[in-house]
């Protein structure tokens, strides 16, 4: 695609032309000076020996000439092939001045300012952008960088060559072969230490950073390592616990105060998501002993085995704990039934109570097992300790002689018995 068209090369052409003269009139004042050292006098031509100072007027009139013609002509910075490009000087273009590129009036050109990498065409430039507002045509990018081998993307509506976006800084990756992998990357940023930042997006209500892409669209190219800080408090419905108060947009993810992940479905709404793990979502503790409890007054509720069928939990978030207990119950004893319990102490539970108990049967027969299954829920609150352990008793006063038991087989490993919980995220 064409460029929006070349610089006026007439100003240079005159700075050049003048420069030639200057370096004439030198080398004739270099002759006259040897001249003179000889003992010469006069010239072959009639007239009258310059002076020296006759030659340097007239250098000072031809470079005079030049920076005049540089200030009417609005000359362009320029540059012989091989050397730098200079602007302005000591007192015009110093730390305190800003160094200003823009279109003139009536010329739009776009990019104002582009460094184009080796084996990339020279005119590898784009069109103004066309806009319905003021105004109507706009340089973009304002500056634009082309890695070497690089070529522009194919503008989806045009199907003409442009550079990937509206900003007003773009680059365009390269093509490079490092280390035997090919590599192309159109911005890069680098932040120093443990506080740097490499690149920030920021907006007011809009998207402070966007990747896309037919591959992946954003990528921890690091260390995997990914942070999301909280919502503002006045964002949430229960600061510092959430939901979000404002309608979400499909498939948004934020975080509450207490670290809670919320996403949003399809059509609104928001839902927390489910924290797993071992210890984190899910505890249980588990027995293949089997236990016997004898004279059971029927009320007092007795730890079935603090070692082995107990647990503490410290949620991370406020939740909802569903706790079950299972056990193969019996008695040696007709009439006899037996209870299982779970027992929780630790914030608003205090020094502990009972949460849900189960009762199996034992009245029909003895030495027969009848598997019990318990299950009950509970309020946690996050960052709070709670002990759980399963307890049981009889289901009536007893005396020495009546014994329940819990595990059934042959041994020494009998049926398991096991207490559990499982924590739902409570908003």
């Amino acid at each position: 695609m064409e460029g929006s068209g070349k610089a006026d090369q007439r100003a240079p052409d005159e700075v050049a032309r003048l420069t030639q003269e200057v370096q004439a009139l030198r080398a004739r004042l270099e002759a006259l000076e040897v001249a003179q050292y000889r003992g010469q006098s006069g010239n072959e031509s009639g007239h009258a020996p310059q002076s020296r100072r006759d030659v340097l007027k007239l250098a000072g009139a031809a470079a005079a000439g030049a920076a005049g013609s540089i200030l009417l002509g609005s000359v362009p910075a320029a540059a012989v092939n091989g050397q730098p490009v200079l602007l302005g000087n000591a007192t015009t273009n110093d730390a305190s001045t800003t160094t200003d590129i823009f279109a003139t009036t009536g010329t739009v050109p776009a990019p104002l300012f582009q460094a184009t990498g080796q084996n990339v065409p020279a005119n590898t430039t784009v069109a103004p952008t066309g806009s319905t507002t003021d105004p109507m045509s706009q340089s973009i990018p304002l500056i634009g960088g082309i890695g070497a081998g690089g070529t522009l993307p194919i503008s989806p509506s045009s199907h003409l060559p442009d550079y990937p976006g509206y900003a007003p800084i773009q680059g365009v990756g390269g093509i490079a072969t490092i280390l035997g992998g090919v590599v192309s990357e159109g911005l890069n940023g680098w932040g120093q230490g443990a506080t740097g930042i490499g690149v920030t997006g920021e907006s007011d209500t809009g998207y402070g950073l966007i990747g896309a892409s037919g591959g992946i669209d954003v990528a921890a190219y690091g260390h995997g390592r990914l942070m999301q800080l909280p919502l503002f408090h006045s964002s949430l419905a229960a600061s510092p616990a959430g939901p979000p108060i404002y309608f979400p947009n499909d498939f948004e993810q934020v975080r509450d105060g207490n670290g809670v992940l919320y996403i949003s479905v399809q059509g609104g709404g928001w839902v927390p998501v489910q924290a797993g793990g071992l210890n984190v979502g899910f505890f249980t503790a588990v027995s293949n002993q089997q236990y016997r409890l004898t004279g059971s007054d029927g009320a007092t509720w007795v730890d079935m085995d603090l070692a082995k069928l107990a647990f503490s939990i410290t949620p991370l978030f406020n939740c909802y704990a569903i706790f079950t207990a299972n056990a193969d119950l019996w008695t040696a004893v007709a009439n006899f039934n037996q209870d299982i319990g779970v027992f929780v102490s630790g914030g608003a539970y205090g020094a502990g109570q009972v949460v849900g108990w189960k009762e199996s049967g034992g009245r029909s027969g003895t030495f027969s097992p009848n598997a019990a299954f318990l299950e009950t829920v509970a309020p946690l609150t996050r960052l709070t300790t709670y002990n759980v352990k399963l307890q049981w008793k009889t289901n009536q006063a007893s005396n020495s002689g009546v014994t329940i038991f819990a595990g059934a087989g042959l041994g020494p490993t009998y049926s398991p018995t096991r207490l559990s919980a499982q924590l739902i995220v409570n908003p």
